[in-house]
């Protein structure tokens, strides 16, 4: 295929526009203008070659040919080189001389209109390559970044190489080929040489100048992120060189703002542990010690006057000691649950188990009350799911302790199942006052209080919910909160289902 520049191509552009300016001579001759019209369509030529063409010598070539042209068509006598006025070779010269200026000029305005479009394309590409920087949020889509930017400014493919903790040594390369199956050489002691030094390394630069890479460190001098290479790099120019630079540039501070965000994740991480530490640690401080004081000194009455008490009395001390006991247990049951499962410490050991069983076997740990109805409406065809039977009823026991904690006397809670695709959904719905729709996003959070009151009881340290949560998440669950109708909430806890076997 033939390029645009090539020789051959710029000949016949050179002759064609010659032939042009000829013909339309002819016309202005047979019209009657004078000679000056004609010389200045061959000026025109000139020009048209000047931007058609690489410029540089086919300007002089069009210039000479046009006063050749000019004299052998159209100055007397015709068809012939030889001129009768003697005034023709000074004509011919001015010809000459303004043809090729006026080419000149004309090539270095294409030249600088090329270069003008060159920087105006450079600029809009780093342009595009900050946006896409500006939406990066880890380091891996920085590099994807630089790699895609070497593959379309550069047309070079791209490797990567991260720096370690100390800056000092590297790690394994990421390599990005270009075009799709080329092989790209490791030259990794090329790419520790430009972080130690600081300064690009490679090819077109005097330390291991025959590298077929180009090696810049991306990053501050005192603790650059990576260094950064493309191949080939040889014959790059010395604007393409300049461009990597800004792209390398622009990459290093995408690093720095992505370490900094992850950075300042981290530190609210943090934060946020010591806010729940603290939490947990005031919760117990204050909810703990009621339970606590009520088993001392009942214990202490008992001791102290047991005998003179009655019957009944030491009776209803006993069973206030044992309920403060239970409620005891089951927050530390909580405490160790929630964070076991938070922290990955504890496994599911899960098996197919019947949600009747499960949910009978949470109605009889649940908190006893008097003044609430508590009733489980049995699904019409058995369900099995798939669970750690002990953490499914913890979840169950802590649900529906919790309805009956957030409502008032005379309210019901009813529990029941279904199944929903591979999930099954165990509900509890009461028709107490509700949660307002501020709160739902947040009662599954550990220690949450509203309105002044605990998340999952009045004498709690809001862990019931968490636990619920955990217990979900453990098992690929998840469970939500809902509006009941007329009032009233609904908790569903969906768990993986399993297949009732043919029997």
């Amino acid at each position: 295929m033939i390029r645009r520049d090539s020789p051959f191509v710029s000949l016949l552009v050179t002759a064609g526009l010659l032939a042009a300016a000829t013909a339309a001579g002819a016309l202005l001759r047979a019209a009657g203008l004078q000679e000056a019209t004609v010389v200045v369509t061959y000026v025109l030529a000139v020009i048209g070659v000047a931007l058609a063409t690489p410029g540089g010598p086919w300007c002089l070539i069009a210039a000479a040919l046009s006063v050749l042209a000019f004299n052998f068509f159209f100055a007397a006598p015709t068809l012939s080189l030889a001129a009768l006025d003697p005034a023709m070779p000074g004509t011919f010269a001015v010809m000459f001389v303004v043809a090729l200026l006026a080419g000149h000029v004309a090539a270095r305005l294409r030249l600088q209109a090329r270069a003008a479009e060159a920087a105006r394309l450079q600029a809009q590409a780093l342009l595009d390559l900050s946006g896409r920087l500006q939406d990066c949020t880890a380091p891996d889509d920085v590099v994807a970044a630089m790699a895609r930017s070497a593959a379309e400014l550069l047309g070079r493919s791209f490797v990567w190489y991260p720096a370690r903790g100390d800056a000092r040594s590297l790690g394994d390369r990421a390599a990005f080929p270009f075009p799709t199956g080329a092989t790209v050489a490791d030259e990794r002691t090329v790419a520790l040489r430009a972080l130690a030094n600081g300064s690009p390394t490679g090819a077109s630069t005097e330390a291991f100048g025959s590298a077929a890479g180009l090696y810049l460190p991306v990053g501050p001098s005192a603790a650059p992120r990576g260094v950064a290479g493309i191949l080939p790099a040889a014959d790059l120019s010395p604007e393409q060189l300049k461009l990597w630079r800004s792209v390398c540039g622009l990459a290093a501070l995408a690093l720095d703002r992505v370490a900094a965000l992850r950075a300042r994740e981290e530190a609210a991480v943090r934060i946020r542990e010591e806010r729940t530490r603290a939490d947990l640690l005031r919760s117990i401080s204050h909810d703990l010690r009621t339970p606590l004081t009520s088993i001392s000194g009942n214990a202490d009455v008992l001791l102290d006057a047991g005998a003179a008490l009655d019957a009944g009395t030491r009776r209803q001390l006993l069973a206030t000691i044992r309920d403060d006991a239970s409620w005891l247990r089951a927050t530390v049951e909580n405490l160790l649950t929630v964070t076991r499962l938070e922290e990955g410490g504890v496994r599911p050991q899960a098996d197919a188990e019947l949600v009747d069983d499960l949910v009978e076997e949470a109605l009889r740990h649940a908190a006893g009350d008097a003044g609430h109805v508590v009733t489980f409406e049995a699904p019409p065809e058995p369900l099995l799911v798939r669970v750690d039977p002990a953490l499914a009823v913890q979840a169950l026991v802590n649900l529906v302790n919790n309805a009956v904690a957030h409502t008032p006397a005379g309210s019901r809670v009813t529990v029941h199942a279904a199944r929903e695709g591979a999930q099954v959904s165990i509900i509890v719905a009461d028709d107490g006052p509700g949660i307002p729709d501020a709160e739902k996003d947040r009662v599954f959070e550990a220690f949450h209080t509203s309105g002044g009151a605990l998340a999952d009881g009045t004498r709690s340290v809001g862990l019931g919910l968490s636990v619920c949560r955990a217990v979900a998440r453990a098992h690929g669950g998840t469970i939500t909160v809902r509006d009941n109708m007329p009032h009233g909430a609904v908790f569903s806890l969906t768990l993986p289902a399993e297949e009732v076997p043919d029997v």
